[in-house]
């Protein structure tokens, strides 16, 4: 795994338009989400070469709290035409919640799914009590970072 920057961001309340509707996330999507995350990395610099298999396992540990506790309270998708569009996936890391993933499908690129998806989740870890959400990505996603600096995520 090549080296990824690590940030952090001090919750505040996120004015959200729900352009979308936000669907909770269960141990029966686990097939669809790795689907959705295999389109969403191949051909990027988060690509490693895993299989569908590989990322639904690793989706599934998520889930199921093998990484750190899963906080399925802040963890939605996004569904568009019967598929997984975008997706969040936020844990617990050493007592303070972590975006475990934050994905989207090719086609929904550019659609701000993952804006609503990033500030529908802190939303709910304000809700929840919590003050930070940390983060890691991968230093070529100039994207992805463009996205957390704009929320107001800070470089550690």
């Amino acid at each position: 795994m090549s080296k990824r920057i690590g940030m952090i961001y001090k919750l505040e309340p996120q004015k959200l338009q729900e352009h979308y509707s936000f669907n909770r996330i269960s141990a029966n999507d686990i097939d669809d989400l790795a689907t959705s995350m295999l389109d969403a990395f191949r051909d990027t610099e988060d690509f490693e070469g895993e299989t569908l298999e590989e990322l639904g396992e690793e989706i599934r540990e998520i889930v199921e709290s093998t990484f750190g506790i899963f906080i399925s309270d802040a963890s939605f998708q996004i569904r568009q035409n019967a598929e997984v569009a975008s997706v969040i996936l936020i844990s617990l890391y050493e007592g303070k919640p972590l975006i475990s993933e934050l994905f989207t499908r090719k086609k929904y690129m550019n659609l701000g799914m993952a804006s609503s998806l990033l500030k529908k989740s802190i939303n709910a870890l304000l809700r929840l009590g919590y003050e930070e959400l940390a983060l890691y990505v991968h230093p070529k996603n100039v994207q992805a970072i463009n996205l957390y600096k704009k929320i107001g995520f800070i470089e550690l």
